[in-house]
């Protein structure tokens, strides 16, 4: 199977899988989200550690996984859990207690790899269940604003793929990623807010809203979804590049990890959840 049918084939199950869990909600999301967390938090610990570092990776799962879940049931019930949110900083103090007694383990590899898996995977993670109540989100149907934005993420990636290979020249970022240029950057871009103007218009706001994001609201928010996810690839490029690998993994085949997969939705998403928080 040559390279380009093994990275579509892969690609359309991989987005079948996700679009779905995240369209049935409940305890597909939360399966699905918590397989992500799981394996991203693993990707992220071996990319500050040998493969015999297994407590290291332990920890960071472990904790990643006991945060995501402690923010999904606040999703689920933020009025009985609100008192409870003054207990979160624990989870980012036991990194550092866990480095200090640690004998075998340096606190850079403990508390980075753990925090860095809380941060980057876990809580967005956390973010993405809360998509689900409209106490957040103001609309029952918050979970369609998610797979929307998703989209948004992977029309801006797709494009800016394109237009890069077919006119790219200028390089983008080329210490941290030397393939993204300028031009595909900007080609991304104009497809997705184009992209997102139309879908808002002769769908969302035709079949499933009552003019929930207006015009220009919409816009701003594929602006917001292209800069923040374009951040997110490029961060974990970073990590890739610090820790000398081409990709997080090679869970999903022609398209790598968790983290390469996900990586610009980790950012993208909260901040499409407090840009719809803050005008609805």
């Amino acid at each position: 199977m040559g390279e380009f049918w093994k990275r579509t084939i892969f690609g359309i199950m991989f987005a079948v899988v996700v679009l779905g869990c995240l369209f049935l909600g409940g305890m597909f999301a939360a399966i699905m989200l918590t397989a992500v967390v799981m394996i991203g938090s693993t990707e992220v610990s071996n990319l500050y550690s040998k493969g015999s570092d297994v407590p290291l990776r332990n920890v960071a799962q472990v904790l990643s996984i006991m945060l995501f879940v402690f923010l999904a049931s606040f999703a689920e019930s933020p009025d009985t859990m609100e008192g409870s949110l003054f207990l979160a900083p624990i989870f980012f103090n036991i990194p550092l207690l866990i480095a200090l007694f640690s004998k075998k383990h340096d606190y850079i590899k403990v508390v980075g790899a753990t925090w860095l898996s809380m941060i980057f995977v876990a809580f967005p993670c956390g973010i993405m269940m809360m998509f689900y109540n409209e106490y957040f989100i103001g609309t029952d149907k918050g979970w369609l604003l998610l797979i929307f934005s998703i989209i948004l993420i992977w029309v801006n990636d797709i494009f800016a793929y394109l237009t890069g290979v077919s006119i790219g020249r200028h390089k983008l970022f080329e210490r941290i990623s030397p393939k993204k240029t300028i031009e595909g950057s900007i080609g991304g871009a104009v497809f997705t807010m184009l992209f997102a103007y139309l879908l808002n218009r002769f769908v969302l706001n035709v079949f499933f809203f009552d003019n929930y994001l207006n015009d220009i609201q919409v816009l701003i928010l594929a602006l917001g979804v292209i800069v923040f996810g374009t951040l997110g690839d490029l961060t974990e490029s970073m990590m890739k590049r610090h820790a000398g690998v081409k990709d997080s993994s090679n869970l999903i085949p022609g398209h790598g990890g968790i983290l390469d997969r996900f990586d610009a939705t980790f950012m993208a998403i909260p901040f499409v959840f407090i840009y719809l928080t803050l005008i609805n």
